[in-house]
């Protein structure tokens, strides 16, 4: 005959059993998930990566010379552009760094600038290739991320090799790249895709 405690273990067993079911859980090592889901997990540097040299070569394939774009209808979102400039000035003294161009036949009052350095948080190149749309990721985060991601790949390739100072005022500066209006002020940000200096 059985225990009354053994009776209540057995009954609490069988209770336990009967409200949650019978399942068994697949501890999945970190970084290992893909192996279970068949989802790979979103790597914005291996897009970028893959993806920037025809990203270069289309930007420099439909870039348009920037004094026709800022004196007509201007960059709207973003815009591809070109062209041959003085350094009028190296700004270099905050964590984002810049050249401030001298466009000769510009006739507006923005100041247009090439950003060479720091944080990057524009979207002027992601938003003028063709390659990706917002359709090809998941969420606008992967959208806003692959964005960083081209702004860095344009550093270490473009800007980082040139390593520029004050010592590059008042000399030309040719390049190709995205355009677009910085945040709420009426400044122009290019960040490049191509980039010289003489």
């Amino acid at each position: 005959m059985m225990k009354k405690g053994s009776t209540l273990a057995l009954i609490a067993a069988l209770a336990c059993v009967t409200l949650t079911g019978c399942s068994f859980v697949t501890v999945v090592p970190i970084g290992q998930e893909s192996e279970y889901t068949g989802q790979k997990k979103f790597d914005s540097s291996e897009e970028s990566s893959s993806d920037w040299e025809h990203i270069v070569t289309e930007i420099s394939e439909k870039a348009a010379d920037v004094v026709e774009v800022l004196n007509g209808e201007g960059v709207g979102q973003a815009a591809a552009v070109s062209g041959t400039a003085k350094i009028a000035v190296y700004d270099g003294e905050k964590s984002k760094k810049y050249l401030v161009l001298d466009l000769e036949g510009y006739t507006g009052d923005a100041a247009v600038m090439i950003q060479i350095g720091g944080p990057n948080s524009t979207t002027g190149i992601r938003d003028v290739q063709t390659v990706k749309n917002f359709e090809s990721f998941a969420n606008q985060t992967e959208w806003s991320q692959y964005a960083k991601a081209l702004n860095k790949e344009a550093a270490a390739n473009v800007c980082d090799p040139l390593a520029l100072d004050a010592g590059c005022e008042g000399k030309t500066v040719t390049f190709i790249g995205g355009a677009q209006k910085s945040g709420t002020s009426t400044d122009i940000i290019i960040t490049p895709v191509s980039l010289s200096v003489e």
